[in-house]
């Protein structure tokens, strides 16, 4: 009996050098790409259009206008102003860079393989929705609180008796007015009365500069003088708040500056504008007398510019073939209180003290954090910083030791407030020489511009010596730096910021 043929073998590959390929290599080598149908029919890529710098027509006019019969590209495929032949898929361009579809951020496809973690689990929904959704936009910059910011001074300083009225109802007639105009830009405001009668309006939209409400200022100024009776003492026209900021320039040598102010100005201007290509507004010797200045080697230089050339110049000058330094310079008064230490003196950006002090009760703690100790406070002070909320909690100055806050107008150690010298004349005064809409700190129309929205405001007004004799308050910081006796005269209004290095001026 013949014996049946052996069955046929299934011939093998001859052995290759080397590792077997990986599982992994293997699905990689199966996959194969999938066309990019749904980008293709995508309407954002059939409009159709020219690239002068590839010299090709791209999209589908054809298609386009069947989707969109009424747009303007429909009409000229209508008229065969397209040549249908040249024209290259839109999701061909090479600028082009079609988001993926959810299943393949899911699967890690068409995202660079990031869709799948490396131990091989699928990705979180967050990640998905990181790879399918869009970039998110920035919204528009935010402006400081002083480019914000537009007042109306009375004709001579003195305080109204509705300033709390007027701070409270303004901002609605402003819009009012504003609405019964036409205008476009925002209507919200917040308006602030300051003790010399100055009322104030600040844009609540930080996008938008006081500057556009230019054209109107005439027209919300006679609202005003409508709205509240003013007798003989009206408000000027609306003026924008100075918004120009000071800047410090240190260890300028006292031998090569000019001795005369005048001639100050134009020498600081020149080397500014030579070495960083930026204009000053003005510039003045820190300190303002000139004996005192002769003692000395060198000096610091206080100068005003825009807002938008603080970063350039902060970052140091050089004048005199050495560089410089520049920090800004926060003005002060004697009659200006810490927001931090809640003395007077100095402003809150320049406070010496390392930790807050609660106006409330004198401890070491913001006044966010005053708490009443008694559970059962029949003002909530429990709960909330509430000033005189029952007998357990009573209030305790940080400045004379009485039984009443730091802001608490009366108090023994505030600074008395400076004459008014100007007179009845209906003159508007001068950009940056008033006082504008800042109140003496700590009062209930008291406004402090926030951190970061440049430095405070300079009260220029003259000031009077106090009187002699020993005071009962710790002496206080004045602008950049040292300790400032009370029985020494007051500074004159150009001396209204101290120097960082007392013996370097």
């Amino acid at each position: 009996m013949a014996q049946a043929p052996p069955p046929l073998r299934k011939p093998q590959p001859p052995p290759t050098a080397g590792p077997p390929p990986s599982r992994k290599g293997k699905e990689r080598a199966r996959a194969t790409p999938t066309p990019p149908s749904a980008a293709a029919e995508d309407p954002k890529y059939l409009i159709p259009f020219y690239n002068t710098r590839l010299g090709k027509a791209f999209g589908d006019p054809e298609k386009y206008a069947r989707l969109y019969p009424n747009s303007y590209e429909a009409g000229e495929f209508r008229k065969g102003r397209y040549d249908l032949n040249s024209c290259t898929p839109g999701h061909l361009h090479p600028d082009v860079h079609p988001s993926p579809s959810y299943a393949q951020a899911a699967s890690g496809s068409g995202s660079g393989g990031k869709g799948k973690s490396k131990a091989g689990k699928p990705p979180s929904p967050q990640q998905v929705a990181s790879a399918v959704a869009p970039p998110v936009k920035k919204g528009p910059h935010s402006l400081p609180g002083a480019q914000r910011r537009f007042f109306a001074p009375r004709q001579s300083l003195s305080p109204h008796p509705d300033a709390l009225t007027i701070a409270a109802t303004f901002p609605d007639i402003a819009a009012r007015v504003l609405r019964e105009s036409n205008c476009l830009l925002p209507l919200g405001f917040t308006a602030t009365v300051n003790p010399r009668g100055s009322v104030s309006l600040t844009v609540t939209d930080k996008a938008t500069p006081a500057a556009s409400y230019a054209p109107y200022f005439d027209s919300l100024t006679r609202a005003l003088n409508q709205s509240f009776p003013v007798g003989e003492n009206p408000w000027c026209t609306l003026v924008l708040a100075p918004a120009a900021v000071q800047l410090a320039i240190h260890g300028l040598p006292l031998r090569f500056l000019p001795q005369d102010e005048e001639e100050l100005f134009p020498y600081i201007r020149q080397a500014i504008l030579n070495n960083k290509a930026t204009q000053i507004l003005s510039a003045r010797y820190l300190n303002p007398s000139r004996d005192s200045r002769e003692t000395k080697q060198a000096t610091s230089v206080v100068i005003t510019v825009d807002p938008h050339n603080v970063s350039a110049l902060t970052a140091g000058v050089v004048i005199l073939s050495q560089k410089r330094k520049v920090e800004l310079a926060f003005s002060s008064s004697r009659t200006s209180q810490c927001k931090n230490c809640w003395r007077y003196g100095h402003a809150h950006q320049r406070c010496p003290a390392t930790h807050p002090t609660c106006p409330i009760c004198a401890l070491h703690h913001t006044r966010a954090a005053h708490r009443c100790q008694n559970p059962t406070c029949p003002r909530s002070g429990n709960n909330k910083p509430v000033p005189s909320c029952c007998p357990t909690s009573p209030p305790h100055c940080c400045n004379c030791g009485g039984d009443h806050t730091a802001t608490f107008r009366e108090c023994p150690a505030r600074p008395p407030p400076p004459v008014p010298t100007r007179t009845n004349s209906p003159a508007p005064a001068p950009t940056g020489q008033d006082p504008m809409d800042l109140a003496v700190d700590g009062g209930p129309t008291s406004t402090t511009p926030p951190p970061g929205s440049g430095p405070l405001a300079v009260d220029l007004t003259p000031r009077q010596p106090p009187p002699a004799g020993p005071s009962t308050r710790p002496g206080t910081t004045h602008g950049f730096g040292g300790p400032l006796p009370l029985e020494e005269p007051s500074p004159t209004p150009a001396s209204s910021t101290r120097r960082v290095r007392p013996g370097n001026e």
